[in-house]
């Protein structure tokens, strides 16, 4: 120690101080603290919670104050265009009363008010212009919400079915499908094994056959009629001779069934 009871700076009543290493804290510098600072203020209010956004102004409402703007601005062009037609009319009074200066003045007057009237037309073409951006808007964004509703319905009514699904159902409808054919074929086949067609088809020829016998064996014999003789001219004073009989002759006699038999199968054959 020191006289007068002093400790050298680098020395401490305890014993010797460690050496500090570490490199010396920078704060922030003034522009990004004014920042901060800034930022700080912008989202906490006085009672220290965080100010809530403003909410977005209704379209209809913001067209409806467009609108009566524009008819405020039309309102205050037709009155500036009187003013315009009233200077002009106070410049021809004057120059009619010789005063060149006040004609002058009224002139320049004039010029300003249709530099006021060109003035509102830029404003009434901005105001326009914003009206048709807000309704065009208002309608895309109606549009969209129609389209989502649409699809939102259109993704109800699908549910979990997509094409792939689809495709898989019509597949396994049609291997069903086959295998319900194959499983009826198996079960129609012995049916057909246990007849043959042609053997049915010669059968029903012999049955038609026999019953086309039965017809022609029951049907009543057909009458022979013998054709009139031709009527000749009778002479007028030739003598009056019997005129020959039309019917045939009577057969004497009874032919043998199977003759009978035959000419009928003859007379059957002949028809078809």
């Amino acid at each position: 120690p020191l006289e007068g009871g002093l400790v050298p700076p680098t020395a401490s009543p305890r014993g010797p101080r460690a050496l500090d290493t570490r490199p010396p804290s920078r704060g922030p510098s003034p522009p990004e603290s004014s920042a901060l600072a800034a930022s700080a203020r912008e989202t906490m209010n006085l009672f220290g919670k965080a100010k809530r956004a403003p909410p977005p102004p209704d379209p209809a409402q913001t067209i409806m104050n467009l609108r009566t703007h524009l008819e405020t601005l039309d309102k205050r062009e037709a009155h500036i265009q009187r003013k315009v037609e009233a200077a002009v009319r106070e410049a021809r009074q004057k120059m009619a009363a010789k005063d060149k200066k006040g004609a002058m003045f009224c002139l320049k007057r004039k010029k300003l008010y249709e530099g006021e009237i060109n003035k509102l037309q830029g404003a009434r073409i901005t105001l326009e212009n914003q009206v048709i951006a807000l309704e065009s808007s208002a309608v895309n964004v109606e549009t969209f919400r129609a389209m989502e509703a649409g699809a939102a319905a259109m993704r109800g009514v699908r549910g979990n079915l997509d094409a792939e699904r689809v495709d898989d159902i019509m597949d396994n409808i049609q291997e069903e499908k086959d295998v319900m054919d194959q499983i009826g074929d198996a079960l129609t086949r012995p049916a057909e094994d246990l007849f043959d067609d042609e053997e049915l088809l010669n059968e029903l020829n012999e049955l038609e056959n026999e019953d086309l016998e039965e017809a022609l064996l029951q049907a009543p014999p057909a009458p022979v009629v013998a054709p009139p003789a031709p009527t000749l001219p009778v002479a007028p004073d030739a003598p009056v001779l019997p005129t020959a009989p039309h019917t045939a002759p009577a057969v004497a006699g009874v032919a043998d069934d199977d003759e009978l038999r035959a000419l009928r199968e003859l007379e059957s054959s002949m028809a078809l």
